[in-house]
């Protein structure tokens, strides 16, 4: 809407002054950091509101089609409202409950927030006319003059009597927050940026007929998850490696650590249902399609655990949940917590994708005695419906109410080769999908039938024996994964129990004599073997879930032994 020009000078001047704003944070100088902050949300806001009249004064004249938003307008605005509210509630608990995290990351994540919010205002051409966009406006421009105007000591100040927790929302930084979620709901108001639920819709709609869009936001996903596995592996090294000065790691409580890790993976799952699973979301509108809306249940419940048991990590890090009911609880038991986000995450998916990948197997077990029946009924000379009608009375497992329903649609009159089609659309596997269309383009094509439904219940047949062959050796090497572990597991044990406390107790005696010491504590040695070992089990298990089935998701009902395996042992033995 407005020129190219202009709108690089504003993305490389927004980076520079939050380059700069975040650069003073880290030299000290807070109060002009907090100036420069709120400084330029306040230009952005006179910024964005000139553009606003200049797309009221342009709309009539812009088509249908260039009024239709893209699908990176929706990721945009969706990623921003999350970061946002990520941001936010990071900034309350270091604000009201005193978390130990540095205010830099919460300067970076609000430039985050910005930029993204800039990039999502600039493209999007359009906007709408409502009475409660200049509310949240005011209030944004509000909050960052009450910001400057503080910093710079300018007007008025609170009193020295007045409450603890008024003084804590004063804070700049938390102001600066407020001003940039006020700005956000006078975007989302004005039409300027999708609400979170339009966004979704926009990425369902959007995403399902463009692959390469698709494979774009499975790559943004893949990208998420590895960033957070390396995330998880630094931050168990840094406890290890000595920094120059007077910077000691010991002092941080690591328990964090594991409880960021479990809050990655449950953004991760949220990043899985809302841009991997929409690809799919056409099939629920329009054929209702079960598998995709359990694994949407499943995966939404799995969420809303692993959310319960991050908060109850939080809150006893904190030292603000001292029991539930009859349990006491200390901050060692925020571990236990964030292990139990971990389970809720993996668990009931692995074992929903392993109970899925059964079924499957089993009706493919099943699908070529149901083809040779086919083959010999018509080699009986009997019509391919009639063949279908014979075989609904019979027994193929799982594949008997597929089959039954498929001889129901013969008998209202849908022809053999378009109900044998809709069969294998069913079953949505790709052994039986390829053998019904081989099946339907002989039957349209005429000649024996019967004789190409025999081979294709013989080829059915070899590849499954192939596959059990493939199976049974895999057998060998999952059993070594386990065996692996488990010794792995051991020696973890051995050193944090009896190894362990030995050299601590040698180094703390020869300190003691040359002077020095400090250093890591043996709890917190501990809390890095089990985050190891953790690490350990869900790596193993999702190989073995790859050696077996093929497939890294099959893995997780692997993993999700291994990880509670892990945690038993770890409680009963340390």
């Amino acid at each position: 809407m407005i020129g190219r020009k202009i709108v690089i000078t504003a993305f490389i001047f927004s980076i520079s002054v939050i380059s700069a704003s975040i650069l003073l944070r880290i030299f000290e100088y807070y109060a002009l950091s907090n100036v420069l902050f709120a400084s330029t949300i306040l230009i952005f806001l006179i910024f964005t509101w000139i553009q606003r009249r200049i797309k009221e004064d342009m709309l009539p004249f812009i088509s249908d089609e260039y009024k239709e938003k893209e699908w990176r307008y929706y990721f945009t605005s969706i990623l921003s409202f999350i970061l946002l509210i990520f941001t936010t509630l990071l900034n309350i608990f270091i604000v009201f409950f005193d978390l130990g995290i540095s205010r830099l990351l919460i300067n970076i994540l609000l430039g985050v927030v910005i930029l993204l919010m800039l990039y999502t205002v600039f493209s999007i051409p359009t906007v709408e006319r409502t009475a409660i966009y200049p509310i949240f406006f005011f209030f944004a421009i509000a909050f960052s003059i009450i910001v400057i105007g503080s910093q710079l000591e300018i007007g008025y100040h609170l009193p020295e009597g007045v409450s603890p927790w008024l003084k804590k929302m004063a804070d700049p930084l938390f102001l600066i927050n407020i001003a940039i979620v006020s700005w956000m709901a006078s975007l989302m108001a004005g039409g300027e940026m999708p609400s979170p639920v339009e966004s979704v819709i926009g990425i369902y709609e959007r995403g399902k007929a463009v692959k390469e869009e698709v494979i774009l936001r499975r790559n943004i996903l893949y990208l998420t998850i590895v960033a957070f596995i390396i995330l998880f592996i630094v931050i168990n090294l840094i406890t290890l490696i000595k920094l120059p000065g007077k910077v000691e790691l010991s002092r941080f409580q690591w328990g964090y650590a594991l409880i960021f890790i479990s809050i990655g993976l449950l953004v991760s799952v949220i990043l899985y249902i809302v841009f991997i699973l929409p690809e799919k979301t056409g099939l629920i509108k329009e054929k209702y399609d079960v598998e995709t809306l359990y694994k949407i249940l499943i995966l939404a419940s799995s969420a809303i655990f692993a959310t319960m048991f991050i908060v109850l990590a939080i809150l006893t890090q904190l030292g603000r949940l001292k029991a539930i009911g009859p349990i006491a609880l200390t901050t060692k038991n925020s571990i236990d917590f964030a292990i139990f986000a971990i389970l809720s995450i993996i668990g009931p998916f692995g074992f929903y994708e392993y109970a899925r990948y059964r079924k499957i197997n089993l009706m493919e077990e099943r699908f070529p005695e149901f083809l040779r029946d086919l083959a010999e009924s018509r080699k009986a000379g009997m019509t391919m419906a009639k063949a279908v009608e014979m075989a609904a009375r019979g027994d193929y497992g799982y594949l008997t109410p597929e089959i039954k329903k498929m001889a129901v649609q013969i008998s209202w009159g849908l022809p053999f080769s378009e109900a044998f089609k809709r069969f294998g659309e069913r079953l949505k596997t790709p052994l039986i999908q390829r053998t019904t269309t081989m099946v339907v383009k002989a039957s349209e094509a005429g000649g024996k039938i019967a004789d190409v439904i025999e081979a294709a219940a013989k080829n059915v047949r070899e590849i499954k024996i192939l596959q059990a062959e493939r199976r049974t050796e895999m057998k060998m090497y999952i059993m070594i994964m386990y065996i692996s572990f488990f010794v792995f597991l051991a020696v973890v044990i051995a050193l944090a129990s009896m190894f362990l406390p030995k050299l601590l107790e040698a180094s703390q005696q020869a300190a003691s004599l040359v002077g020095g010491g400090g250093g890591l504590s043996i709890d917190e040695y501990k809390f890095i073997y089990v985050c190891t070992a953790l690490s350990q089990a869900i790596g193993c298990g999702i190989v073995a879930g790859s050696l077996s089935e093929g497939k890294a998701l099959a893995g997780l009902r692997h993993a999700t032994f291994m990880v509670l395996i892990t945690y038993i042992v770890f409680k009963l033995l340390l």
